[in-house]
């Protein structure tokens, strides 16, 4: 009884894993339709939507140069126009969208409109480095990406884990991290639904983090969701006091200071 829909989940995951991402997304054609269609397709329909949009921390926005690595949390499939509504142009015309391939490119033609439209293109979750390779060629060829490091959309409102993936990309190809957060769309589009319908947005846009070198995937993780969860408003919990007292004893000890 079970093992037709095993067998058959068994060949979409092999089938999805063979989606390659759509070079011509990059090409000139395809770039300059989304500078024309932007009006359209992103400012028109976020505009539509977002009632009021509210937005916090633009100025982080307009200091922002490429090659970076944008994070949002998410909450909805409506998240990718409103984080791609905000971009400068400098920005928005050289950036590339992370989708899940099992989620967006299920259908050919689809996931070809979603490139097209989007320049998305698709991930295989779980696919380890070799599914971060077109990422990291993106990135050292200037361009930017907007990845939703939770992998997955909320359906309690509260932040999710965060894959270490977007901590690997941020680290080994040496680019500053803009955290994003969004609030609102999850009303504005819930998971499950198919028709957008009007509320209010309110997005908070952080500073850009730089990682030192030598800053292990662990520790950028963690500062990514510590940097998102203060824009969401959330308190950070603190080490013990006792360690932190050890940790400046140590770094004395290390310096010589008495």
């Amino acid at each position: 009884m079970t093992t037709a829909p095993v067998t058959s989940r068994q060949e979409r995951d092999a089938k999805l894993s063979e989606v390659k991402p759509h070079r011509w997304a990059l090409s000139l054609w395809a770039r300059t339709y989304r500078r024309w269609a932007r009006p359209f397709t992103v400012t028109r329909h976020v505009r539509r939507f977002c009632r009021p949009l509210t937005i916090e921390g633009r100025e982080n926005l307009e200091r922002l140069q490429n090659p970076a690595l944008i994070i949002a949390n998410h909450a909805s499939h409506f998240d990718t126009p409103v984080v791609l509504s905000l971009l400068p142009n400098h920005i928005y015309n050289h950036t590339a969208i992370v989708a899940a391939a099992d989620r967006m490119y299920r259908e050919r033609i689809k996931g070809m409109w979603y490139s097209l439209r989007y320049n998305a293109f698709p991930i295989t979750r779980g696919g380890g480095s070799e599914a971060l390779s077109y990422s990291q060629w993106l990135l050292e060829n200037a361009w930017s990406l907007l990845i939703f490091p939770e992998g997955r959309r909320t359906r309690t409102g509260e932040l999710l884990p965060f894959h270490p993936g977007p901590a690997i990309l941020a680290l080994s190809q040496r680019v500053p991290v803009l955290p994003i957060y969004i609030q609102g769309t999850a009303q504005l589009l819930p998971p499950g639904t198919k028709y957008s319908r009007p509320a209010p947005v309110r997005v908070r846009v952080g500073e850009p983090i730089w990682f030192e070198q030598g800053t292990g995937i662990a520790e950028a993780k963690q500062a990514m969701e510590d940097a998102m969860a203060v824009l969401a408003g959330q308190s950070i919990p603190q080490p013990p006091v006792d360690t932190i007292e050890l940790a400046l004893a140590q770094e004395r000890k290390a310096a010589g200071v008495p």
